[in-house]
């Protein structure tokens, strides 16, 4: 790491790639000692961490989402909130609201901000899809543009702001979809599946030592904390470190097609599939595919962006940005289904495999 003289802005430090992939891996090994058998999940929470993105997860209860956020914060010292979406949540219950404030000696009334849960680094939105539409869009501006406006002024959030969205995908009463606007604002979406035989085996041998997180005494979560550390400064410098990973031109064009593989009325999308799909990814999604397989490049050490961490990215990328017909869903996850006959389709057609791009 190269770090300039004392008082010098930090736009003058810089991190080479070599040591930004390891402290990339060392945070990822970190965080696989406390989370078992997540191997995918933590790998993409990674690599949106790295994009500046969020995050949506997908999964029953009791799979570690809400501990992979926790071991996150732990890890990157960085502030971390939880809030529990109702279907009587507020809007000011996430932001904050303008309270008024009398002062006791003069008397003298003042509207004064009081900061909601939102104003943190790494914020949990739990079962995010079981409160009102309303409050959904509470954290529209937030995600967007990392900022929350009430009563006509503008409040900047942390930097940096990641939220961990979760959604149990078995019930669907009492819930409410979310809209399209705010799941295009997810970089990601995660299906978290059941964890192997050995590594279920593995939680409960942790969970008899009192070992798993939220379990652990203070002694040993200060023991844990030590083993890596990672400030918001240098977050910052791997975030830079990342637009150090080459992206050939042929493949900003393989991305493209990609993404405009999935409309109907392109020409790009195949015959045989366009009356699967009822409307394709906007824009946004190329950019996302782009931002977090440069992520993963730098993760596994490659100074240059290849088919395999574009392919690696893009079911989490695009299934929450596509919406299959009707009678294309009669199937869990029709839509990776969908995504795999286009990235079958773009292998074959672009030729990847002749170029050695696969």
């Amino acid at each position: 790491m190269k770090i300039g003289k004392a008082g010098d802005s930090m736009q003058n430090e810089t991190m080479s790639l070599e040591e930004a992939a390891r402290s990339v891996q060392d945070l990822k090994r970190a965080v696989a000692t406390s989370i078992f058998g997540q191997e995918e999940l933590i790998t993409e929470a990674v690599c949106c961490l790295l994009s500046g993105g969020h995050i949506l997860m997908t999964g029953a209860p009791g799979l570690a989402k809400t501990s992979l956020v926790r071991v996150f914060s732990r890890h990157l010292h960085l502030h971390f909130g939880r809030v529990q979406f109702t279907p009587d949540l507020l809007p000011s219950d996430i932001i904050g609201s303008d309270i008024l404030n009398i002062d006791p000696d003069t008397g003298r009334k003042a509207f004064e901000f009081s900061k909601g849960p939102v104003f943190v680094n790494l914020l949990l939105a739990d079962e995010i899809n079981r409160a009102s539409p309303r409050t959904q869009s509470a954290l529209l501006e937030a995600m967007q543009e990392r900022t929350c406006t009430v009563g006509g002024q503008v409040h900047q959030l942390p930097d940096p702001f990641m939220v961990f969205a979760t959604q149990n995908p078995f019930e669907s009463e009492g819930t409410f979809p979310l809209p399209e606007a705010q799941l295009d604002r997810f970089l990601l979406h995660a299906i978290v599946d059941y964890p192997e035989a050995d590594a279920e085996e593995k939680i409960l041998h942790t969970h008899v030592r009192s070992e798993l997180v939220g379990e652990q005494r203070a002694s040993a979560s200060s023991a844990s904390q030590s083993q890596h550390q990672m400030s918001a400064a240098n977050l910052s410098l791997l975030l830079g470190a990342k637009q150090q990973v080459r992206v050939p031109e042929e493949m900003i064009g393989i991305i493209n097609r990609l993404v405009r593989s999935t409309r109907p009325v392109e020409g790009g999308c195949p015959e045989q599939l366009r009356s699967l799909v009822w409307y394709g990814a906007g824009p946004r999604a190329g950019i996302s595919l782009l931002s977090v397989s440069r992520s993963l490049a730098l993760l596994e050490g490659s100074d240059t962006l290849r088919w395999r961490h574009v392919r690696r990215m893009a079911k989490p990328v695009l299934r929450h940005r596509i919406r299959l017909a009707m009678q294309a869903k009669s199937e869990p996850y029709a839509e990776d289904q969908f995504i795999e006959a286009l990235l079958q389709h773009v292998e074959e057609s672009a030729q990847l495999a002749a170029k050695g791009w696969i």
